[in-house]
């Protein structure tokens, strides 16, 4: 019998009994029964699409994900009309981490059949993942148009909404998600703690508390309920507690990368030296290929300013993810500070080689650059950062720096430290009549809000502390409350001073509909300081004074004055200082977040007091 007389001896009735015998095969988990069945197809009908698409299933199943691909591909060549095997395609491409090509293949899936439901879904999930959170929402959102009550989609959408900023939307979805009456606990779980993460973008954490402790009771098992709640005991201060949930996560999930960051930042301010970055060596110990894991200590070793011990990590992450480009980055990154620019240099060029369209490494490159006194490359490498991201406010920082060192007059235009750094003296808020007695509250209120034993491992304090949730929007915060309609009313006044020019990165954002993207309170004590620094996710920064030492006075030694100019490097500037303001209770100064500043020590008993935040175009 010749190939053409077995590939035809099989009749469509046959075929058909087949499939569905390895479908049956498929849903048991058979997976010898079900190759033998599609086998048998396959060897009279080499091109039937249906087999090949189950063989794809069965090949994913069993950890083959090429081998799936091909037979996905193949079915595709025999008949590329079918929006299942386009479906089940995106989504093995998806695992792979090849978004690009995953959200091609949902969007072919949900061309050929428009009201697919889980294709527009699984649409969205991809877009988010690939950080377009706005089509994202919007393909989740015609999930939902085509299925209403389809929860994993309310679900999903509550989570976009979070990832947005849209807390109170998001909040509105997982609360009718949770009315619906869902009968399956570990659904409910899941809407419980994206719920619960809504609110504690609210600072609504005892609400949100609750929520994942009921999530927990009905599924023990999701260590991201854990992380979540572990971030809500911060919130409301039992920081023993959110030690203990960062680690139940951890042991749930060892290669859970964020909770390993927010376990060790923890440590780190609660003064724990003896554990912190343990957990890292813990779970690589485990997992000897997790090379997420060193890159993760490495990136705390280097703020740490443990240089060798952070090259080295660099060096173990780049071995174990050896196409991955931020090690190289990194390394780049620490060779400059130990002065090996060759080898810094060499490390950047990998680094942008690997990821081209990433502006961070090219920021990074241009910062080494400046480093290395070599100006001009700087600003032609941080020239292609702000190509990609035009609002890097680090890039715009590091190019005021190259602008300096090659005392190029574009430097006083980006600056204009007169015009663009602006004090305002706050009238006292509701309430209150003088200032003094306001901030004397407000201060009170404060300390039991600075809970921590120092500062963040990777916050420009140097001896203190910094609250580490937004404290505007918090219902429960009356006295922030009051004062931001002040702060808002100064806000608003320097952005009407501020000229349009649509060239100027600060003046081309100019706009009266801004929002805040973050708000906390610094508190420095004898000796402290904030080290050089800029604010990467702002446009207009701040400084808001509440409690001051009488060292101020001393005009000076102008200790506790900001100080605004100055790189966190030596960067061969004469002058670096370009001006200095002293702080006063009730004062306000307004800045670009780009720009340069810090404060000088200062000496005394007394603290000093300030809330901070960034505002930013809506």
């Amino acid at each position: 019998m010749t190939d053409t007389d077995v590939q035809t001896a099989m009749s469509d009735k046959e075929a058909l009994a087949l499939l569905q015998q390895a479908l049956g095969h498929l849903q048991r988990d058979q997976a010898m029964e079900t190759e033998a069945a599609l086998t048998a197809i396959l060897k009279a009908r080499p091109a039937d699409p249906d087999a090949l698409q189950l063989m794809g299933v069965l090949r994913r199943g069993q950890g083959q994900l090429e081998e799936s691909e091909q037979f996905y591909r193949k079915a595709l060549g025999a008949n590329p009309a079918l929006p299942q095997v386009h479906f089940n395609l995106a989504n093995l491409l998806r695992a792979m981490g090849r978004l690009d090509e995953a959200i091609a293949e949902h969007r072919e899936a949900v061309r050929l059949k428009p009201n697919y439901v889980e294709a527009h879904l699984n649409l969205g999930l991809a877009l988010s993942e690939a950080e377009d959170l706005e089509g994202a929402e919007k393909s989740i959102r015609r999930a939902l148009h085509i299925q209403p009550n389809f929860l994993l989609a309310k679900q999903s959408l509550g989570a976009i909404l979070n990832r947005r900023g849209k807390f109170k939307e998001s909040e509105t979805v997982l609360r009718q998600a949770l009315a619906s009456g869902s009968q399956n606990p570990r659904q409910i779980a899941a809407l419980e703690h994206n719920l619960g993460v809504t609110l504690t973008s609210q600072n609504r954490f005892t609400e949100a508390l609750q929520l994942f402790d009921s999530a927990q009771a009905k599924a023990p098992d999701m260590a991201h309920v854990e992380y979540a709640r572990a971030n809500a005991l911060q919130g409301v201060g039992d920081f023993d507690a959110a030690v203990e949930s960062y680690r139940q996560a951890i042991a749930k999930n060892p290669l859970d990368i964020q909770a390993h960051n927010d376990l060790n930042g923890l440590l780190y301010r609660r003064g724990d030296d003896e554990q912190f970055l343990r957990s890292y060596d813990d779970a690589f110990a485990l997992f000897p290929t997790a090379g997420g894991l060193p890159l993760a200590k490495a990136n705390f070793l280097f703020i740490r300013e443990d240089f060798d011990n952070a090259r080295d990590a660099y060096e173990i992450a780049a071995m174990a993810l050896p196409d991955l480009a931020k090690p190289h980055d990194g390394l780049g990154m620490v060779h400059a500070r130990k002065g090996d620019f060759e080898a810094a240099i060499r490390e950047h060029e990998i680094a942008v080689a690997r990821e081209p369209q990433n502006g961070d490494f090219w920021r990074n490159f241009g910062e080494t650059l400046a480093r290395a006194g070599d100006a001009k490359k700087a600003l032609s490498t941080l020239d292609r950062a702000l190509e990609i991201n035009p609002n890097d406010q680090a890039a715009l920082a590091f190019s005021s720096v190259a602008l300096r060192q090659l005392r190029d007059s574009r430097d006083e235009i980006l600056n204009d430290y007169e015009q663009f750094v602006q004090v305002f003296e706050i009238a006292p808020p509701e309430g209150y009549g003088d200032i003094e007695s306001f901030n004397r509250d407000l201060n009170r209120f404060l300390d039991t809000l600075h809970g921590d034993k120092r500062e963040a491992i990777d916050q420009s304090i140097r001896g203190g502390t910094q609250t580490i949730y937004d404290l505007f929007g918090r219902r429960e915060l009356d006295l922030i409350e009051r004062l931001r309609v002040r702060i808002d009313e100064a806000v608003l006044a320097y952005i009407a001073r501020l000229k349009e020019a649509p060239d100027h990165p600060l003046l081309r954002r100019r706009s009266r509909d801004f929002a805040y993207s973050g708000s906390w309170s610094s508190r420095l004590r004898d000796c402290g300081y904030h080290g050089n620094h800029f604010h990467h996710k702002g446009w207009i920064s701040s400084a808001y004074y509440v409690e001051v030492p009488g060292a101020v006075e001393d005009k000076r030694a102008k200790e506790g004055w900001l100080k605004f100019g100055e790189p966190y490097f030596d960067a061969g500037i004469q002058d670096p200082v370009r001006r200095t303001i002293q702080p006063q209770g009730g004062r306000l100064v307004l800045f670009p977040s780009y720009m340069w500043h810090g404060t000088v020590p200062f000496h005394s008993t007394q603290t000093r007091t300030s809330i901070a935040f960034d505002a930013v175009p809506k």
